[in-house]
Order: structure tokens, then sequence, then C-alpha cells
């Protein structure tokens, strides 16, 4: 295979032929699947001139991208320095985009508030929240599964979590649809019109979290918050803006991997029926199901990361600074770890997908995501006896259909 870098196009004075395979421009989930496969099995690695990006679809491949952050680095300032408007959600208490041996120490911190126990004591007030959501829709046989039900849970479970005065949750809806909504986000590539899009948006989110800890310094409380401030390792503690960053990812990319799960569960249950019946039979299988539609239909497609030095780690000579997409999506369809990889099985045994991330990055909130999936969908079962999407109306974020912004439903109870 013949690739096709930045450099060389430059230095040729002449317009690089783009890949046969470039990324196809707004693709559906199907389109984008059907993509996945043929550059499986025609080209793993390449260099996509149309992305400047290598792109890279193997699970194995994917494994080495997220497990070597000495070569593939998650922190672009120094190529691509973080604009004003995105200090809240990249700056530096943003782990997911720093590299060792920063990270560890960061994350350490994080961890100390943000642990497993606190997040299993959370499992009655979850169950709770949702017994209610369900009560509210009682009197419609219509409803809107993301607004009525996969938005606000998430959204209710961290903002107490954190602490958040229940009357405040709504601000937070509509700081993350100003982001959701901001077509081409896709950082460094940022659109022309950002920091009017999401700046004011931004700079109101960012007054509002540093004004929460200011209060929380002041009067401390038994919520993640207050154990952020308070977290200490070898003498070091969290700055007020490190906090404020990791309040904003747990807000955002937690808040938004959790709905999307959700939603994705009603999908592809109304696409495989017979799972939907073995699971209304066997209860016990639900814990399978939600990994099953992790791994089938994650909620995020790829990652990314920049070179740090040349390398050929992947068989393609890679040079420094160069960006590489990894794409999550792509491996957790690889037949070769996940046999008949486009059925969905929820009896799967081997089920190592990376949709939660891999390595260092893992993502800290898979724990929190899995509980609020497993309560939401034994309860659901437990409320509607049919549930038929109306497909017509769906709409989701973007065209790849990852994120569904209206699901709405028609369902029947007993």
């Amino acid at each position: 295979m013949t690739t096709q870098t930045s450099d060389t196009a430059a230095d040729s004075g002449t317009d690089p032929a783009l890949h046969p395979l470039a990324q196809p421009s707004d693709a559906d989930a199907r389109q984008l699947l059907e993509w996945f496969a043929r550059c499986r099995a025609e080209a793993p690695v390449f260099w996509d001139e149309s992305r400047q990006a290598w792109q890279v679809f193997g699970y194995e491949d994917y494994l080495t991208v997220s497990t070597n952050p000495q070569l593939f680095s998650s922190d672009f300032s120094p190529v691509f320095p973080v604009p004003a408007e995105l200090a809240l959600l990249m700056g530096p208490g943003t782990f997911g985009g720093i590299d060792p041996p920063r990270h560890g120490p960061l994350r350490k911190l994080v961890s100390q508030a943000f642990t497993p126990r606190r997040i299993a004591r959370l499992e009655s007030r979850v169950t709770e929240i949702n017994r209610q959501l369900l009560a509210d829709l009682r009197d419609k046989d219509r409803l809107d599964v993301v607004t009525d039900l996969a938005y606000p849970l998430p959204v209710i479970v961290i903002a107490e979590l954190l602490g958040i005065p229940p009357e405040d949750r709504d601000l937070f809806r509509e700081w993350v649809d100003v982001i959701l909504n901001n077509e081409g986000l896709e950082y460094p590539n940022l659109p022309d019109d950002f920091a009017e899009t999401m700046g004011p948006a931004i700079s109101e989110w960012s007054d509002y979290l540093y004004a929460q800890i200011a209060k929380k310094r002041a009067a401390p409380a038994d919520d993640l918050m207050s154990a952020l401030i308070e977290a200490e390792a070898e003498g070091e503690r969290l700055t007020d803006e490190q906090i404020v960053n990791i309040v904003a990812l747990l807000l955002t990319a937690g808040h938004i991997s959790s709905a999307t799960l959700l939603g994705n569960l009603f999908l592809v249950l109304d696409e495989n029926p017979q799972a939907l019946a073995e699971l209304r039979a066997d209860r016990s299988l639900i814990p399978g199901a939600i990994e099953e539609t992790l791994r089938y239909r994650s909620p995020f497609n790829n990652i990314f990361r920049l070179l740090k030095e040349d390398t050929e780690i992947l068989g393609q000579p890679m040079k420094a600074n160069q960006m590489v997409v990894a794409w999550s999506a792509s491996a957790n369809r690889d037949s070769v770890q996940f046999p008949d990889p486009d059925r969905f099985d929820i009896r799967r045994t081997v089920n190592k997908h990376m949709a939660f991330g891999h390595g260092i990055h893992h993502c800290l909130g898979a724990f929190l995501a899995r509980q609020e999936a497993r309560v939401f969908l034994d309860l659901a079962l437990d409320e509607f006896t049919d549930c038929r999407i109306d497909h017509e109306r769906v709409e989701f974020y973007d065209a790849d259909q990852l994120t569904a912004r209206h699901l709405p439903v028609q369902v029947t109870r007993s």
C-alpha cells in the first residue's frame, strides 16, 4: 500500500491524490460500518489525506494506539494550542488530554474521590430516580426515550453525586446541548464560528462551576465535588481550575456516554426482538446485554492521538506531530477478536470491547454508566410489555447516528 504523508505532499508541489479508502463525509451508521469492514480487509492502517490523519481500524492496532502514550499522545497543545473557549473542557484538569508522567498523579487524586464504592452506594438512589421518571410517564402511551428517560437519569445522578443544586440541572442540559449541536466540533479541526457558538455557553458554565467550588470550600458536604477539593496525594491537592475541568468532563463525557447507552439499548433491542424476549424471560442476561450493546453500538466512535516521534509500530512510516484516529467502533467489529461480529449476541462470553476506551485513559465513569444501564433496563422491562420505535421521527445529533436527540416510542403497559 502506498501512503501519502502531508510532508511529501507539500514537497511534491501537486495536489495529493486521495487514498481510495478516504473517510466518507456525512456517512450514516450503516455506511460507516461498511467502510470499517472494507478498511479492515484492505488497509487497516493508512494515511488519509482528506483528514490529515492516520486511520486505524483493527482491534490489535487500536490496543497499540491506546496503550502506548509514549508514542501516541493525548496532549495536542504543543501543535494545536487550546483556544480560550475550550479551557473549561481541555484545561489542566482534563486528565484525558494529558500524558505520563503528569497523568498518573492527577488520575490518582480524582480516583480518591470517584471510587467504585462511592458509586455503588448510589444504586438505591439510581433505582429511586428511575422509578420516579417512569411513574411520571404513566399517563402517556407515547414518549421520547431521550427527553423523558435517557437524558434526565444520568444528569440527575451525576448532579446529585457532585452536589449540584436540583434547581440548576436544566442549565446543564442547555450547556451540553450547545456542545452536541456544534456540528463539526472535532478538535483540533474546529468550525469557523466556534467562538461565537460555544464560547458564551462555556464561559457561563465555567463561572457557575467556580462559584460552586467556592461554596464547597466554605461549607464542605458529602458529595463528589467536596471530595475532589479534599483529595490529597503525596502532599498535592487539586487546584480550582483542575476541579472545574474534572467536573466539566464528568458532566459532559460521563453524561453523554450514559445517555447514549440508555438510548442505544432501546435501538438495539428494537432491532433484535429475540434478544428482548430472552431478557424478559431471564433478567440475569441484562449485564451481558449491556456489554453487547456497548460493543455493537458504542457511545463513542473513535479516539484521537498525536504522534510524539517517528515510528513504524503499526507497519507504516509515521512521522512526529501527525494525527492518528483509532476507531473503537471498528475495533469492536473486528472478527479476529469477536466471532460473527455483526450479530447482536447477549450471550457473548468473551466481550473485551473498547466502548469505554483502554489503557490509562479508560473511562473513569464506566462503572456508573453500567450501573445506570442495568437498573434502567430492568425497570423498563417491568414497566413496558411492548415498546415500538417510531423510526420515521427518530433524530440524531450527527449523520453517523451515534447519539439520538429524539427517540419517540409507542409503549404498552400491563
